[in-house]
């Protein structure tokens, strides 16, 4: 593909006022819609590298764009919308999946405790971000797992309290990332009828206080608990029922909600929020926070009346951008100097694969680790640059292959009829040579080259130790077991890009050896039968 052009599924010239429910919004110079976290870690490189502003949106249930044109990527999470169920209880959500859809299938397996996410505007991603909560339901209550990709490329997996910090606030509003999937477990098991009537009672409450009148995102301030009564009430004695600017006017029935009456735009709807936040200061004295999501550019002064943060667009000091994964000035490759290392490329437990695959052992994770920058390495190509973990629970998820005898070779060119661990090295775009590792608890081991999938390149048609006896260390310990990686055996298979940054495309997977598959990260599509053997999906770590 052209390198001018996205790396995925993507839209020009593309109506932003289409993408959200205000129906508000400047045109974007592309729309891109990833399928896989692959294809979101390729977008977000080929985006830095062109230098273009990256936004990201959901469904545009909580998130006002700019009247402006948007000159960037903004990155739609609607093609990442799997649900997997991974235990009696437990899903495995897409980001782009909609909370009234996961509602539906927790209806339709029996599942009760979700039923608060019914005609809930949004996408599972948007509602991790914000700890999203109503009708006595919060997210932050049933998610197990949040796994996350960094601006810089980083994909790793998060725990419930690294991310909840409170009332609609998590760590992830205050740092460059996108959630891309999150592990949902609910409390039990729920007569059909009972769950239903609960949805009912919640569509009927939000059509009671005429929450789709107009397009609107809901509540535009956050509540305020230090005031003792909910912002909606604030406004209501302040009088802001029915106040308008231009095409925006307060709600006769709820005074937290703005709708787009007649053709509002932005400017109206952030004038209006920011007269009603200086009444609420000045006459109730209550400080508020806004609740929407400002995307794009827009005038310094209508921003700092609603109280965003914001940063100063480079040619114009009186506008300012907002909510925007990459700003106009972060352009280029990410600096290496910020870098500390070890440095975290993949971190997570294993997703199940395959149809036998959709329930895998919890517990097993891997974790790929930098060891060293680039340039440093590149001037001691002979040192280990690439550290490939994998986590060993108790009891062990993988049937063991036979114990190793006295003065055995642990090099074992059948280990895949046991269970593996697997790491996939190499094949950019699908083409070219890859290496092939695993590892088996017990201190077996196996590594392979290949042309092409599945091909295996001369001189290892028939794996052999020898290849191997430099550039590489095994270690194994009651904790797991890893394997590192010289910068001299791995840099034919690093991409150097246009804008001089690095990449080296992986893969983790793993097979219990009773025919249960696992990925990290994951893929859409599972075929059968399965086969790793596909470079064409490895994830492309970002290398500083």
């Amino acid at each position: 593909m052209s390198p001018s052009l996205p790396p995925c599924r993507f839209e020009r010239d593309v109506a932003l006022s289409t993408k959200a429910y205000y129906g508000i919004g400047g045109e974007a110079r592309f729309m891109a819609y990833p399928s896989s976290p692959a294809e979101c870690a390729a977008l977000l490189c080929w985006n830095r590298s062109e230098g273009l502003p990256l936004a990201v949106v959901g469904s545009g249930s909580n998130t006002i764009f700019s009247d402006h044109p948007f000159p960037g990527t903004v990155l739609s999470l609607e093609g990442m919308a799997a649900i997997r169920r991974t235990g009696p209880l437990e899903l495995f959500v897409e980001a782009g999946v909609e909370n009234t859809a996961l509602a539906e299938e927790l209806l339709r397996l029996g599942i009760g405790g979700g039923e608060w996410l019914y005609r809930l505007p949004g996408r599972i991603g948007g509602a991790v971000r914000m700890n999203a909560r109503c009708f006595g339901g919060e997210i932050s209550a049933v998610c197990t797992e949040v796994q996350v990709l960094s601006g810089e490329g980083a994909f790793r997996s998060m725990k419930p309290e690294e991310v909840f910090l409170g009332y609609k606030e998590t760590s992830l509003m205050h740092a460059p990332s996108i959630v891309l999937g999150v592990r949902l477990r609910f409390p039990g098991f729920c007569p059909k009828a009972e769950i239903e009537g609960r949805m009912r009672e919640h569509l009927e409450e939000r059509l009671r206080k005429h929450h789709f009148d107009h397009p609107s995102c809901g509540s535009v301030f956050k509540n305020n608990y230090s005031a003792g009564r909910p912002s909606g009430s604030i406004f209501e004695e302040l009088g802001c029922k029915g106040m308008r600017e231009g095409g925006a006017r307060v709600s006769h029935h709820h005074a937290n909600f703005i709708f787009n009456e007649s053709g509002a735009t932005a400017l109206d709807v952030l004038s209006l929020a920011g007269r009603m936040r200086r009444l609420a200061r000045e006459r109730a004295n209550v400080g508020l926070e806004l609740e929407l999501e400002c995307i794009g550019l827009f005038a310094k002064a209508q921003l700092e009346a609603c109280g965003v943060g914001a940063v100063a667009d480079l040619h114009d000091p009186e506008r300012c951008w907002a909510g925007l994964l990459e700003y106009p000035s972060s352009t280029g490759s990410p600096m290496q100097s910020a870098a500390a290392f070890p440095r975290i490329l993949l971190e997570g437990p294993l997703t199940g694969y395959g149809t036998a695959g959709r329930m895998f052992p919890s517990g097993v994770e891997v974790r790929l680790e930098q060891l060293a920058a680039v340039s440093e390495a590149a001037g001691n190509p002979a040192d280990l640059f690439l550290r490939w973990h994998t986590s060993s629970p108790l009891p062990p998820a993988f049937r063991a292959a036979p114990p190793l005898g006295e003065g055995e070779e642990p090099f074992t060119d059948t280990l895949w009829r046991y269970g593996v661990s697997e790491l996939f090295i190499g094949g950019g775009r699908g083409e070219g040579a890859y290496l092939e590792f695993e590892m088996a608890p017990g201190g077996r081991w196996v590594a392979i080259r290949f042309d092409a999938p599945r091909r295996r390149s001369a001189g290892h048609e028939t794996p052999s130790p020898g290849h191997w006896r430099e550039g590489l260390a095994v270690r194994f310990d009651e904790g797991g077991f890893s394997m590192s990686f010289s910068y001299a055996l791995l840099e034919p298979f690093i991409t150097v890009l246009a804008d001089g940054g690095h990449l080296l495309p992986v893969q983790c997977a793993a097979s219990t050896g009773s025919g249960t598959l696992g990925l990290f990260p994951w893929w859409r599509e599972c075929e059968e039968p399965s086969d790793f053997h596909r470079p064409g999906r490895f994830f492309p770590a970002v290398l500083l």
